[in-house]
């Protein structure tokens, strides 16, 4: 029986800056001298500029993976497996949430592996413009390896907390870490864009 080596692998993370310009035309609006005094009238308030998003902001909210790929170690050597449809968001508490339904599948000399994910991740994080740091995981769920249909081991669900680059571009995440690469598209409330 072949053991189950692959471990999943899996942070996540996007970033992209908004920010707001306020800009003005240099002119001086106070009145020149007058020898006779004339009634000063009220200037009308502007408002401060609104605080400009920071670039981990566009992390915060609900995401669907559209795109995964990894090289899995197995006793046969590395494949490289590929899927989609986790269910992620990060909350503005700083607390990662994702929802594994999801099966990763590969092959390798002819053989067929599947490793099928079903169970939900809670972790900590912290980013800054380009880097997302995760800690202390909480898992629930299991990781089981299939090659050729017959189930050759199972294991605890099990994250990892390496660090991952990302960007972020409207609603398009992509993520990077030491062996992986994802794409996400955020998930909008209903009736707000497609």
């Amino acid at each position: 029986m072949i053991a189950l080596v692959c471990v999943l692998v899996l942070c996540l993370a996007g970033g992209a800056a908004g920010y707001y310009f306020l800009s003005r035309d240099g002119s001086d609006p106070s009145p020149s001298p007058s020898p006779v005094a004339a009634a000063a009238s009220p200037q009308p308030s502007v408002a401060p500029p609104a605080p400009s998003k920071a670039p981990q902001d566009c992390l915060i909210g609900d995401w669907l993976e559209t795109s995964y790929t990894t090289n899995a170690e197995f006793l046969a050597g590395t494949v490289q497996l590929t899927g989609k449809g986790v269910r992620f968001s990060y909350g503005a508490d700083g607390v990662l949430r994702m929802v594994y339904n999801t099966t990763r599948t590969g092959t390798r000399d002819g053989d067929k592996y599947q490793v099928i994910h079903k169970g939900n991740v809670t972790m900590n994080y912290v980013a800054d413009d380009k880097t997302i740091n995760y800690s202390s995981p909480k898992t629930t769920g299991t990781s089981t390896l299939k090659i050729n249909g017959s189930t050759e081991g199972s294991q605890k669900l099990t994250m990892s907390v390496n660090p991952d680059s990302y960007s972020c571009k409207g609603d398009e995440l992509r993520l990077f870490g030491e062996d992986y690469a994802m794409e996400a598209k955020r998930v909008l409330p209903p009736g707000q864009g497609v």
